[in-house]
């Protein structure tokens, strides 16, 4: 009979990092029980001045003793129902995946940068679209392109999901890295696949609401929106916000976004129906836009507001629709934006504990990131301000 298999997560706050380092590793060990630990996910809140990165795997060898590692530092971590957020601690998720194959690789910059298509990427991986890999990615938020990433990985494996995100270690003033295995890595990207007898169920959380009408997208070019509904989208901005409440106009100061309808032949979109991108600044004599994304003619757009209690009802809804995975074994990884926990809700372990309570318990780990990988309608994008779950069956 297989063994069946088995998840554990662990976290310390200990003032020394390589006692913290150690404690988390033997409490995630002890919870595996005689079980190996195929995969573990590593997440290190970097606020320890003496902090060494190439000395993390000898530790983790030491008391783990896992076959594959991917992890990355953090301004903030979480493991089960509790958050971390700018104070030194370490979190980790331990996986036993019998028969669950885990192909580790690692992607430089100028490797993504020359990959025309999908094509390529699939001949780097040597993995094809009928392995159905399943997909676990950290990068350097100063080098990785995230949106190419996730662009070529839709191209190559069409619905297969990639999760995972950016380092926020520079938050802390701490230059990014991830680790793979034993290699410490200081630019690109590093990530898994996984294939095999393992399932993903996905959550990305976006947390806004729809303001005022979707109107299409007339004119743009590349990231400058010209005409919205053939009017300059500053004064169709104002024309929305004059029919706010005042609460809503204050937090339009803060929290106002654009959102791109997903996919334009769906009839009636709703909240989630959108792909949520950043305001990035306008043009007062030319009444233009310039938004976080490629622009075309023929898109739908919607403007958005985002505030604590819209993040909280978005996620609920998201994890009342999860199917239920009943008594499978199972454990979770959670990418949660910088923007969120204790400055999104004035408390801290909000959606970590949201999550347990409505899906859990299960082992869970992960981090507080500065960009989000998740699907989105079967496509993979890179996300601002989400909560971004896997599942992990």
């Amino acid at each position: 009979m297989a063994r069946p298999k088995r998840f554990a997560d662990a976290i310390s706050t200990e003032k020394d990092w390589r006692k913290a380092v150690a404690e988390a590793a033997r409490a995630a060990r002890a919870k595996l029980g005689p079980s190996p630990c195929d995969l573990a996910l590593v997440f290190v809140s970097q606020a320890w001045d003496d902090f060494d990165p190439r000395k993390l795997s000898p530790l983790l060898a030491k008391h783990l003793a896992p076959l594959h590692t991917l992890g990355c530092n953090a301004s903030g971590v979480l493991a089960g129902r509790r958050e971390v957020e700018g104070k030194p601690a370490v979190a980790i998720l331990a996986m036993s995946l019998p028969d669950v194959r885990v192909h580790g690789f690692i992607l430089a910059p100028k490797e993504l940068e020359r990959m025309e298509d999908g094509r390529a990427l699939v001949a780097c991986l040597d993995l094809y679209p009928t392995d159905r890999p399943k997909f676990l990615a950290f990068c350097d938020p100063a080098s990785c392109d995230p949106e190419r990433l996730a662009a070529l990985c839709n191209q190559a494996y069409p619905g297969a999901p990639l999760i995972g995100g950016l380092s926020s270690g520079p938050l802390l003033r701490r230059s990014a890295w991830m680790i793979l295995d034993t290699e410490v890595v200081e630019s690109g990207t590093a990530a898994v696949a996984l294939t095999g007898p393992i399932e993903f169920q996905t959550v990305v959380a976006q947390g806004c609401r729809p303001i005022g009408e979707a109107l299409v997208i007339t004119r743009a070019e590349d990231r400058v929106l010209y005409e919205l509904g053939g009017r300059p989208p500053l004064e169709v901005l104002r024309e929305t916000l004059s029919s706010c409440t005042p609460e809503d106009q204050r937090l339009a100061r803060k929290a106002l976004f654009a959102g791109l309808l997903i996919d334009e032949k769906r009839a009636g979109a709703r909240r989630g129906d959108f792909l949520i991108r950043n305001l990035l600044g306008f043009d007062q004599d030319m009444g233009s836009l310039k938004v976080g994304a490629s622009l075309r003619r023929g898109q739908t757009m919607q403007f958005q507001l985002r505030d604590a209690q819209t993040s909280d009802s978005d996620l609920k809804s998201m994890l009342a629709a999860l199917p239920d995975a009943g008594s499978a074994p199972r454990g979770a990884l959670l990418v949660n934006c910088c923007g969120r926990g204790q400055g999104l809700y004035g408390d801290g372990d909000h959606d970590s504990a949201l999550v347990q309570s409505m899906r859990g318990p299960m082992p869970m780990a992960g981090f507080f990131a500065s960009g989000e990988y998740g699907p989105v309608d079967g496509r993979n994008f890179v996300h601002g301000s989400t909560s971004s779950l896997v599942v992990i069956r």
